[in-house]
């Protein structure tokens, strides 16, 4: 391949990865808006609601929250994808963007997201558990 053909692929590459970090979080704001959607009614009409549908409103809840969760980490394959990709271009052409930056260890965005989606996946079971009502 030649070098601006190179060149080409590498901008289309880091596009894709700012893409994906960009629809991580595009996620991440939806599961929220759910997420708190789901709370306002689950607390605001507590006492009201059917035993049946505050229920279901949990179990809706944790099924969101993993779907959503499934999501996330299926972004993060592409992202990562990506990411080797342009550290593998990067080699031909001189740059030093993707094959230098720091690597990830235990404490990074992926886990601080996978552990926030634990949380909220504990928080579900446990208010069906402990407030079945």
């Amino acid at each position: 391949m030649s070098e601006n053909g190179a060149n080409d692929e590498y901008l289309s590459v880091d596009t894709n990865v700012r893409h994906f970090q960009t629809i991580r979080f595009a996620q991440l704001t939806v599961f929220i808006a759910i997420l708190g959607g789901l709370l306002s009614l689950l607390f605001t009409f507590a006492s009201g609601l059917p035993t049946w549908l505050s229920l279901s409103l949990k179990v809706g809840g944790l099924a969101i929250t993993i779907l959503f969760w499934i999501l996330q980490e299926r972004t993060m394959v592409y992202w990562n994808h990506f990411v080797r990709l342009a550290a593998q271009l990067e080699k031909g052409l001189g740059y030093r963007q993707y094959s230098t930056r720091p690597r990830q260890g235990f404490v990074s965005g992926t886990n601080a997201i996978r552990g926030f989606f634990l949380v909220v996946c504990l928080f579900w079971v446990a208010a069906m558990i402990w407030s079945p009502l």
